[in-house]
């Protein structure tokens, strides 16, 4: 369902609002759904690749690492599987409903020296606060019957292996004190097929 975007969005200000809510987050920069953007270098001929927010234009915003700001979130869609669910998901007619599972990444970039608490600690603290679910309210703006939130997977805490999984611009941008972690989560949402042509716009 093209909601992701908006349900990240949510994801990012629970955390804001409930764990990150601290003097030494304040001035974050969250970012919704980005995609990772192939081009070529101009100057050296070779293929670069960095994650960009995308709008409805199709116009492109890159995420720099940026140690102005205290922490940087973003996420990203790994895979999408579809599938319908049983009658025993009370979702109404199964026939009608769709089930979307929804395997993501969060990725965390942020300077222990800045926030004071270590990259492990910063990542469990976000990890264990995941929203779980969407309002009751959030769910019938979105046309969705529900969501649900959960990490699941692997979180990745060598900094190194994360920059280069998500960067190739050329050049090393994370600094010794700097923390760049991923952590990998699920979203499963259930929503009626009958709707889908509107309500995605």
């Amino acid at each position: 369902m093209p909601k992701i975007d908006q349900i990240t969005q949510l994801i990012n200000t629970s955390i804001q609002t409930n764990v990150l809510n601290t003097s030494r987050y304040q001035g974050g920069k969250y970012y919704n759904v980005v995609e990772l953007i192939k081009t070529k270098d101009a100057d050296k001929g070779t293929e670069i690749f960095y994650p960009v927010v995308i709008d409805n234009e199709g116009e492109g915003t890159s995420v720099i690492v940026n140690d102005n700001y205290p922490i940087q979130i973003y996420h990203r869609i790994l895979s999408l599987n579809y599938e319908q669910p049983a009658p025993l998901d009370n979702f109404g007619d199964e026939n009608q409903m769709i089930k979307e599972t929804a395997s993501m990444t969060m990725v965390i970039i942020s300077d222990r020296h800045v926030i004071q608490v270590m990259g492990e600690d910063l990542l469990a603290l976000i990890a264990v606060n995941l929203p779980g679910k969407i309002a009751q309210i959030n769910l019938s703006t979105l046309g969705l019957y529900s969501v649900n939130i959960f990490a699941q997977g692997e979180a990745i805490i060598e900094s190194e292996i994360v920059y280069n999984r998500e960067y190739n611009i050329g050049e090393y941008l994370l600094k010794p004190n700097s923390i760049m972690y991923s952590l990998a989560y699920t979203i499963i949402t259930a929503f009626d097929k009958k709707c889908f042509p509107s309500c995605i716009i």
